[in-house]
């Protein structure tokens, strides 16, 4: 399944991305070989591969929880662009 360029630009479009003809041309290529190799998964035989419900981790590599001093409050707001009530400032990124 070839990708066109108007399907790379469709893409790129939703990942919220410009590019450039030569990428747009680029990626049609690698997009297309990506594809390809998908398209080869499907010829493998699973029927006897059973159903994965979720994955057992029967131990996870924790380290020791050992009590360390944290930083100070002025260390940890000293890079901030901007500070009001002890806190990091950041814009308003949703509508109320």
């Amino acid at each position: 399944m070839a990708l066109t360029p108007t399907e790379v630009l469709h893409i790129a479009h939703l990942a919220n991305l410009a590019l450039s003809p030569d990428e747009v041309t680029r990626l049609s290529s690698d997009l297309t070989a990506i594809l390809a190799h998908v398209e080869q998964l499907n010829e493998v035989d699973t029927s006897d591969v059973p159903a994965t419900a979720h994955l057992a981790v029967l131990s996870l590599p924790l380290r020791p929880d050992e009590p360390v001093p944290s930083l100070s409050e002025e260390d940890a707001l000293g890079g901030a662009a901007k500070v009001v009530s002890s806190a990091f400032a950041v814009p308003r990124f949703v509508e109320e």
